[in-house]
């Protein structure tokens, strides 16, 4: 009868989360001393049939080599530990969360429970609207994408800076509720708007009006919060007494107020766009890049977008004008609000001051040197205000800021504009970026509602949108910013 002996095999493997860090093979559970038996027939050298590893040694002096065996196993997971950065979504599953699907297989809120999201790599990319939100994203998909030729077509009603709520905007840029409170993400989105900014500045320089603008005060509790303000973020705000304030501003009755600076700045916005659609041209190295001016889609933009693989809705107030969103556009967060503004001749009046001031409304200079832009109303009535109105309403409310220019200045024009405002949610007025519903499009994604926030925001939220774009994974902007789906929520 043929011998048998005891055979000592590794268990099953165990795949550690937190070890899976590429090129970290997993341990075998026999590393740990974690052994079994097994009996199994030998031949007369001692070598298993089924080229099993033998073991005829007590299990203890098993043990002892298993341990042994293990050394080198730590050392080069000590080493890899310390050379490779720990990613977030391996914490997250070493913690018990939830893992991704695979990437061509995902689902996502937005969509219904077991609908598959499309694995379709971004090639061929539409972006509907040519504004701030447009235009960010368009870039910043380019710039992420060099070399991958892609091509990536801008529809517009206008070229670029042309038309739309962008381009009749104050061009105030700064992070700061009227109260003085940083708003959420606000230093973030002042750092990639300045970077946006700094690169379409190459093309068209004239597009910073002012590296600086002023919030005055008229209230002892206004005063409190601003001085606060000043306090808790000296490198961008810097309190001015009301002497000082008189004399840059030329506003006589203030009880004081902030500089903005140090990033803070206004925007000739139309400019801005000129030059951030140069950018967009030079980053397209290695794709494609075109602008399309086209009036009358109407309603067929499911078969005037069948062309691309991607497309990003960022026209604003022309997605529901234009009739482009439709089951989103049911119970959707957000509302249409008409601002008006006037463009004014100071007709070279002595003690006008061409700087940007903010106390409720806005003034703010323009390019030419003799015109200055004071706004804006908010309007959710059908119905537009008229001329007389708009005049009477922003006199009323900015008349302290500027009482030499209402008294003698000239109107030049009044200029209007919709913009989509979100709802109020938990940090105030948030974008709307996402995956859509895919009425129109299979493959199709929003960016909408930057309402006042657009310059602070777009560039920001342009940024996340376009690398999960990239990445076809929706679920990635959730990682780092998780309050991105409030939108869904709120329609839900």
């Amino acid at each position: 009868m043929r011998e048998r002996t005891n055979v000592i095999e590794p268990a099953k493997r165990i795949n550690t989360p937190m070890l899976n860090l590429g090129e970290i093979r997993p341990i075998p559970a026999a590393h740990f001393g974690i052994l079994r038996s097994r009996n199994l027939p030998t031949n007369r050298t001692g070598v298993c049939s089924t080229k099993r590893i033998e073991c005829t040694m007590r299990p203890v002096r098993a043990q002892l080599i298993s341990a042994f065996l293990l050394l080198p196993t730590v050392a080069s997971l000590v080493a890899n530990i310390m050379r490779l950065p720990v990613r977030n979504a391996v914490l997250h599953q070493a913690m018990g969360r939830r893992q991704r699907p695979p990437a061509n297989h995902r689902r996502h809120a937005s969509l219904g429970e077991g609908d598959d999201v499309p694995s379709t790599k971004a090639n061929n990319v539409a972006v509907v609207g040519g504004g701030l939100a447009g235009l960010s994203v368009s870039y910043q998909l380019l710039e992420k994408s060099r070399g991958a030729n892609m091509q990536l077509t801008i529809i517009d009603k206008n070229l670029p800076g042309e038309g739309g709520a962008s381009t009749v905007a104050g061009g105030l840029l700064h992070p700061f509720s009227p109260r003085g409170k940083l708003i959420h993400m606000g230093m973030k989105g002042l750092e990639v708007s300045s970077r946006l900014i700094d690169i379409a500045s190459k093309y068209e320089p004239e597009c910073v009006l002012r590296d600086k603008l002023y919030r005055i005060t008229q209230t002892d509790s206004h005063v409190e919060q601003l001085t606060t303000t000043a306090d808790t973020y000296p490198d961008l705000a810097t309190w001015l007494d009301q002497n000082q304030i008189s004399k840059i501003c030329g506003t006589e009755h203030s009880l004081g107020g902030l500089e903005l600076s140090n990033g803070c700045k206004i925007i000739h916005v139309p400019t801005y766009l000129k030059g951030l659609w140069m950018a967009c041209q030079e980053a397209s190295t290695g794709n494609t890049v075109n602008w399309s001016v086209e009036e009358n889609v109407k309603g067929d933009w499911k078969s005037r977008l069948s062309e691309f693989d991607t497309v990003v809705f960022a026209a604003g107030s022309g997605l529901f004008h234009d009739k482009i969103l439709r089951n989103d556009a049911h119970e959707f967060p957000a509302e249409m609000v008409r601002g008006q503004s006037i463009e004014m001749h100071t007709n070279e009046l002595e003690g006008t001051r061409n700087e940007a001031v903010l106390c409720g409304k806005y003034v703010a200079p323009m390019v030419a040197q003799d015109q200055i832009l004071i706004g804006a109303t908010h309007e959710y009535k059908t119905e537009a205000l008229s001329e007389d109105e708009v005049w009477n309403e922003l006199k009323n409310r900015s008349y302290e800021l500027a009482p030499n220019l209402w008294d003698h200045g000239t109107v030049a024009r009044i200029t209007s504009g919709y913009r989509v405002q979100s709802k109020r949610g938990k940090y105030g007025r948030m974008p709307i970026i996402g995956r859509s519903s895919g009425d129109i499009h299979d493959n199709s994604w929003l960016f909408t509602g930057l309402s006042s926030r657009g310059l602070i925001y777009h560039g920001v939220f342009g940024d996340i949108l376009s690398s999960a774009i990239i990445e076809n994974d929706e679920l990635s902007m959730l990682e780092e910013y998780p309050d991105l789906h409030w939108w869904k929520q709120k329609k839900e």
